[in-house]
């Protein structure tokens, strides 16, 4: 429990004595014991905003961060004087993700001011298996899946009950774009 819902029971506690017919501090502990503690959940992110968002907390601090959220779609973009040799459209995708659904109050701007006030986590990019065409091997059909080995090397293997076969797009577009087509999601 941290520090800020201990103060926030105490101060609960404290109007629940205020009330009559609650006659001791017990019984104000098990009326606030029936209230579950509230703690937000950190809103989820896209990646493009963490990249973003760390680039600027490296060299200004949150609020100049916020300053540029807000004025966003309004002439101006994410990138102004954040880094000379950076071009804007590299915040392009950014930039159009915080003023979509603007007729709706700019839901994404309130969402990244919140995040980098609160903090928030970064949205998990989806895995993919490389489930490659049927290998016949000795007249048996086999699947064949790309595996990482213990030393990162690429192999195939016949299942897909491991970990180590799970990629993310990029990784297999690393390996070779020709993997694309066959990945799957876990």
């Amino acid at each position: 429990m941290n520090k800020k819902v201990l103060i926030d029971k105490q101060a609960l506690i404290d109007e629940l004595m205020k009330i009559p017919g609650v006659g001791s501090n017990s019984d104000a502990l098990e009326t606030i014991k029936r209230f579950p503690s509230y703690e937000p959940q950190k809103p989820v992110m896209p990646k493009f905003f963490d990249d973003w968002a760390k680039q600027v907390l490296e060299k200004r601090d949150k609020f100049y961060a916020i300053s540029l959220i807000t004025r966003a779609g309004w002439g101006y973009g994410v990138d102004f004087e954040l880094n000379y040799d950076r071009s804007p459209s590299g915040t392009k995708e950014l930039l159009n993700w915080i003023v979509e659904n603007e007729g709706d109050d700019y839901p994404n701007k309130k969402k990244a001011t919140e995040a980098l006030l609160y903090g928030y986590e970064v949205e998990k990019e989806p895995l993919y298996y490389v489930k490659l065409p049927v290998v016949y091997f000795n007249r048996w059909d086999l699947e064949a899946y790309l595996m990482k080995d213990d030393r990162g090397n690429i192999t195939i293997a016949d299942n897909n009950d491991f970990d180590d076969m799970k990629f993310t797009e990029s990784e297999i577009k690393a390996i070779d774009e020709g993997y694309w087509p066959f990945a799957v999601p876990v």
